[in-house]
């Protein structure tokens, strides 16, 4: 058990720094697309693997990519809001 924890958490810390990275290459410089059904799988299974494994949310390398995420949507909302 323990070793699945650690590699979903290695698999979201992945998923989760190139969904960053993407989104922010989208978002201030034009670069690419945003890719919107990798940001809906990886929410799910953000979603799935923490009830599964309560212990992942006590990782920072983990959540770090999250909290970044939703600061992203609330700079884009308000972004669209004002322009």
């Amino acid at each position: 058990m323990k070793r699945t924890e650690k590699i979903s958490s290695i698999i979201l810390l992945i998923v989760g720094v190139i969904i960053v990275v993407d989104t922010i290459l989208a978002q201030f410089f034009m670069i690419g697309n945003k890719q919107n059904s990798l940001t809906l799988v990886y929410c799910i299974a953000f979603v799935l693997l923490c009830t599964q494994f309560p212990n992942i949310l006590k990782k920072k390398y983990v959540v770090i990519p999250m909290y970044i995420m939703i600061i992203q949507m609330f700079y884009s909302l308000f972004s669209k809001l004002i322009w």
